[in-house]
């Protein structure tokens, strides 16, 4: 079980860390519980991972509805199953296109491979109660009378019930709807919400390398939108490729390495989906941000590339990668400043370069097996921490020059479009629009540095951020935390849509819960749909 209220205080350092519900026990505030951090910080941008494997649910009353007074007893459940944009205005980003919710509508159904053994394959589905109030002394008195209805024996409510409107805002979860009032309760034993300033700008980080954890893509298959989504991407991957994102999806055991060919396209499917399932639920993103392979996914997102043609581009990429330079480099994580790292990729003779700026002191080197594996060796000896990735080829260097022709001739013309969304380069440093988007952006996006520690900086200097890793679990999120810390930026955090302790759908309801409590806008009734 979990609550979450608006304004949290908890400190930066806890933001290295996406929520975790628990059953009990715990400091006892309700607060989401945070799963450890990994053993060695790196782990977070690098480590090799394991696969992490309904009922009408109309709302009560919309998050944004007018309630005369909290009641539970009407809500009742079945039993089944470009130029730099103003970010300052705190506008929400209306886009004319792409429409992100379509083929990923409420009601979509799904098709393809059956739904039942992935939809067994999830954690049971949560009740889920927001309620607001327009002053403090008002929420907490919502509080008490919903508690008192939400008692054993008492009256049982929708999965999702959403009371009233105002900027004082808490939302509690519970396994069970007579676990709802000791969630409600215990926050206002413990602290009360407070009052939301201007809300924060959101920007979805779409991550790249590191874990996959594909395997969340299955556990959400039952998802409307999650689903519809993938369907599309099957149906443009396939077009590509000849197999199956679902039928993968499926058949993945969580043991067998999928190769880079098969892995990149189902990750940039499950990026895909999850982003389009949050904007199903209402949470629109003010910009967008790619990192490595991630790129390809933020495009789709910000509109400056069709489905089809990210498909075909990710599809396109890792195939030449996996023909031409899979098993001749590899990558690491150092904990080492960029200009030491320069230095160190100077003196390789031409063996090591450096791949990523993630955060201040924290680089990722790429380069020969034989030159990687010399740079471990200096390091070890100067008690610098590195780790190997999974990634088995010398990306983001100019080892990969050699098929630049060919990845151009491969791609061709690629259908661009102007962004709808906001979408800041971590190839080039500064937003670009979808015009600036062909195949030697690609190129470059494959042989030079990923810029994410600048991208950080700028963007959170112009204002309050809300960064939202999507990815199937977090891999920059260490980075970016590194980056707001050095920054003393108490404004901003970030998040993840997934991670590989939690089901994937008490993720994203746990991403909702905390960004409705801070000012943004939650369609529940998306969220409840199945």
């Amino acid at each position: 079980m979990s609550l979450t209220v608006g304004n949290d205080d908890r400190s930066p350092g806890s933001l290295l860390r996406p929520v975790r519900t628990r059953s009990g026990g715990g400091d006892g505030t309700g607060v989401p519980a945070p799963p450890p951090r990994p053993e060695k910080p790196l782990r977070a941008a690098a480590e090799a991972g394991a696969t992490h494997s309904g009922p009408d649910l109309t709302p009560t009353a919309e998050a944004g509805a007018t309630h005369s007074g909290p009641d539970l007893t009407s809500a009742t459940e079945t039993e089944t199953t470009p130029s730099e944009p103003d970010l300052a205005s705190g506008a929400e980003t209306t886009p004319s296109e792409p429409d992100l919710a379509s083929g990923a509508r409420a009601g979509a159904t799904p098709s393809g491979p059956d739904l039942a053994s992935a939809a067994g394959a999830g954690a049971p589905r949560r009740f889920i109660l927001p309620v607001a109030a327009e002053t403090g002394e008002a929420l907490r008195r919502a509080v008490h009378d919903l508690a008192g209805q939400a008692h054993p024996g008492g009256v049982r409510p929708g999965r999702i019930a959403a009371h009233g409107t105002g900027t004082h805002r808490v939302v509690a979860t519970a396994d069970r709807p007579d676990r709802l009032r000791d969630e409600l309760l215990a926050r206002l034993d413990h602290g009360t919400a407070r009052r939301t300033g201007e809300r924060p700008a959101l920007a979805f980080l779409f991550s790249g390398g590191g874990p996959q954890w594909i395997g969340t893509g299955r556990a959400l298959l039952a998802e409307p939108a999650f689903r519809a989504t993938l369907d599309e991407c099957d149906r443009a991957v396939r077009a590509v490729t000849g197999w199956s994102v679902v039928e993968t999806l499926l058949a993945d055991d969580g043991r067998t390495l999928v190769p880079t060919d098969v892995l990149q396209p189902v990750l940039f499917s499950v990026q895909t989906a999850l982003a389009r399932t949050l904007h199903a639920w209402g949470l629109r993103s003010d910009l967008v941000l790619g990192a490595s392979i991630g790129d390809v996914a933020a495009v789709v997102a910000a509109g400056a590339l069709p489905l089809e043609e990210g498909a075909r581009l990710i599809a396109t990429w890792s195939r030449l990668v996996a023909e031409r330079a899979s098993g001749h480099g590899t990558l690491i994580v150092c904990d080492m400043p960029r200009e030491d790292a320069g230095r160190l990729s100077a003196a390789s003779g031409g063996q090591l370069f450096v791949a990523s700026h993630l955060a201040p002191g924290q680089v990722c080197l790429s380069g020969t097996p034989d030159g990687v594996t010399e740079a471990e060796r200096e390091l070890s000896a100067r008690g610098i921490r590195t780790l190997r990735t999974p990634i088995d080829y010398a990306g983001h260097s100019s080892l990969l020059a050699g098929i630049a022709p060919e990845l151009v001739r491969r791609i061709g013309t690629l259908r661009t479009r102007r962004t709808a969304v906001p979408y800041w380069s971590t190839v080039t440093g500064g937003f670009v629009d979808g015009a600036a988007l062909d195949a030697a952006y690609w190129v470059r996006n494959m042989c030079e540095p990923t810029l994410l520690e600048e991208g950080v900086r700028h963007l959170a200097g112009r204002r309050a951020l809300r960064i939202v890793e999507i990815s199937p679990h977090p891999v920059a999120m260490y980075s970016v935390q590194q980056t707001l810390t050095a920054l003393e930026d108490t404004r901003s955090a970030v998040l993840a849509a997934s991670h590989r302790d939690l089901p994937p759908r008490h993720g994203l309801e746990d991403l909702a819960a905390r960004l409705w409590c801070e000012g943004f806008e939650v369609d529940w009734s998306a969220v409840g749909a199945a």
